[in-house]
């Protein structure tokens, strides 16, 4: 079970139930099997019945406060003032006066002022705790609402029943239909652990035993081990090799310093520790494990609570940033989240919250980069780049920023069906060709090329526009996650079919590769403006070769090519000696919005005439 304390109020429930059963059985065989002459027996066994029945309704009336209380000093408090009327019917029971007497059918039952008292505070705790739960009700989900609600109500009508009909006895059966509830509906420990790695818990035991720990306001540590592969995309045998590790290392944990593991997500074995030297060896058990297939690697992660985060969901959503974002650009083995890495999470989250608006509102604009086709001495093709202004300046956020979070909340079609619908309406209102545009670049994600329904889109947006398709040349992004080759395939194929060209972006870094050159037949191939200045670089002329050899290579092998990041004259100069075809840089233009594009196009239209 999770070490949290409504766990252990449930446990001590079901210890008093059986309790209060057994005093129950006892009773009932005083009175039967023996006479008064033991009048003392026949007392104690009706004060021991009593009792246990209060014990009982006043831990399940616990229960149900510490599943809705947040804090532990509101908690000891309610406790506190719970347990008064419980201690004031035992010292009544026991000191008080307490009789018993049969019904018309000879059935013994109890009566007197300190049983009616018992019984009325036994009341008054299910009666209270039927109001707590329907305040609260928002607090918990509506099963387990449902639940304690239904188990409640059946005790009460049972409590009331009995009253009604001396000599009839099921209490005991409410108490066991109640536990039955609870351990059903909230308590069984099936549900808290994950049902494909042994003796490893689940998210929801996680969040359950963090609402616990945050709930006592003392310092204790959460720490994770997350693993990461070569690629983020898994096949079945990577799947089962991480589960292997993750049990393993959840063993290892549970042998050595006793503390259990929570699979917090995919890829994330989380422990909850509260003892410093705990966290130490941890670490270096971790650092130490090896992992013999080679595929995986572990990143040591420590969240100091409350130093860093306040609550449950903060704590949740840092770890879910750091697990599947942060925890990619880091190289070190062990990581201490800190106010820098919080500072992050902040910004990624601003950007993302403005992305969704800016979705919702259609908000992206679209810049245009001009490109200069060297062979005929004119700018006879543009790329199309998309821009994400701040809603509360006029700084734009980078690309680099907000693609990756639009990619990973599953906003990058909409926002590619968004760009790609303004390229369309732009070169159709404006008839880019008059001014000698024959190419407009238009990048497509990797996430929307194995669409399949995409070829469909882009030709609908195409002809709805009266664009004919060879006016548009497709960048495809990082397509080394792409992992659907027959639909990928497919989709290139039907846009080449109808005219439409393909280039590769970022040529000499990234993802870009020779293994993706034979992925698809590209018309052109653009080198990454990082590779074009380390070849440039004048304190390294030996980089020159790397550059001459990889435009012949790729000229050789029937690519044209094109260099970004050209901001010299002296380095376009280069550039066309070596062969290039295509030149994209500040030195000939930044991106344009629309009208500043035109204006552009305007200009050289005129220094042509």
């Amino acid at each position: 079970m999770p070490r949290v304390f409504s766990t252990r109020v449930f446990f001590f429930f079901l210890v008093s139930a059986y309790i209060n059963v057994i005093c129950e059985v006892i009773e009932g065989a005083v009175f039967r099997y023996l006479d008064n002459s033991f009048h003392v027996l026949r007392r104690t066994s009706q004060s021991l019945y009593v009792g246990t029945l209060l014990l009982c309704a006043f831990m399940i009336s616990l229960y149900v406060y510490a599943k809705v209380q947040r804090g532990h000093s509101v908690l000891r408090t309610v406790i506190l003032i719970q347990a008064i009327p419980m201690l004031i019917g035992l010292v009544a029971l026991f000191f008080g006066k307490v009789y018993y007497t049969t019904n018309a059918a000879g059935e013994y039952y109890n009566y007197g002022p300190a049983i009616m008292l018992c019984y009325i505070i036994g009341f008054l705790y299910i009666t209270i705790t039927i109001i707590a739960i329907y305040v609260y009700r928002s607090r918990m989900s509506k099963e387990n609402f449902v639940a304690i609600m239904a188990g409640l109500l059946v005790w009460a009508v049972s409590a009331l029943v009995q009253l009604r009909f001396h000599g009839l006895q099921v209490s005991s059966v409410a108490m066991m239909l109640m536990a039955l509830i609870l351990f059903l509906s909230m308590e069984n420990p099936k549900e808290y652990y994950e049902k494909s790695i042994d003796n490893v818990r689940n998210i929801d035991a996680f969040k359950l035993t963090l609402v616990e720990m945050f709930g006592y306001k003392k310092d204790f540590f959460i720490v994770s081990v997350v693993f990461t592969g070569k690629t983020s995309i898994l096949s079945g045998e990577d799947r089962k090799m991480l589960v292997s590790l993750q049990e393993n290392m959840a063993r290892m944990s549970e042998n050595e310093i006793d503390e259990s593991a929570y699979l917090s997500g995919w890829n994330t074995l989380s422990f909850i520790i509260s003892n410093p030297e705990k966290v130490e060896k941890l670490m270096g058990l971790v650092n130490n494990y090896k992992d013999d297939s080679g595929n995986f690697k572990f990143t040591y992660v420590v969240l100091e609570v409350p130093k860093y985060t306040r609550d449950v969901d903060e704590a949740l959503q840092v770890l879910n940033y750091v697990s599947n974002e942060y925890i990619y650009t880091q190289s070190s083995p062990n990581l201490v989240i800190d106010e820098t890495v919080i500072d992050k999470m902040t910004v990624r989250n601003n950007i993302e919250d403005i992305v969704r608006k800016a979705t919702m509102d259609k908000a992206f604009e679209v810049y245009y980069q001009p490109i200069l086709n060297v062979q005929e001495g004119c700018f006879s093709s543009a790329e199309a780049l998309v821009r994400l202004k701040r809603p509360d300046s006029e700084r734009y956020i980078s690309p680099e920023d907000f693609i990756p979070i639009a990619e990973k909340i599953g906003l990058i079609l909409e926002i590619d069906d968004l760009v790609f619908e303004k390229v369309c309406s732009f070169i159709s209102r404006e008839k880019l060709s008059d001014y000698g545009i024959r190419i407009v670049e238009v990048n497509l994600s990797g996430n929307e090329v194995v669409d399949r329904q995409t070829y469909t889109r882009l030709l609908g947006k195409m002809e709805k526009y009266n664009i004919p398709p060879s006016m548009i040349n497709f960048e495809i992004t990082e397509t080394a996650y792409i992992n659907n080759d027959e639909v990928f395939k497919d989709n290139v194929q039907k846009l080449k079919d109808m005219g439409s060209t393909f280039s590769m972006d970022d040529f000499g870094s990234g993802y870009s590769n020779l293994l993706e050159l034979l992925k698809m037949e590209y018309k052109l191939v653009k080198m990454d403006k990082e590779f074009i200045w380390k070849c440039l670089d004048k304190t390294r002329p030996e980089n020159m070769r790397m550059l001459e050899y990889s435009i012949g290579f790729l000229k050789d092998y029937g690519l044209h090519v094109l260099a970004e990041g050209v901001e010299t004259l002296e380095m376009a100069e280069i550039l066309i000696e070596k062969g290039v075809e295509y030149l994209q840089g500040f030195y000939y233009s930044k991106p344009l919005p629309e009208d500043k594009y035109i204006e552009f196009l305007k200009q050289q239209k005129g220094e042509g005439q």
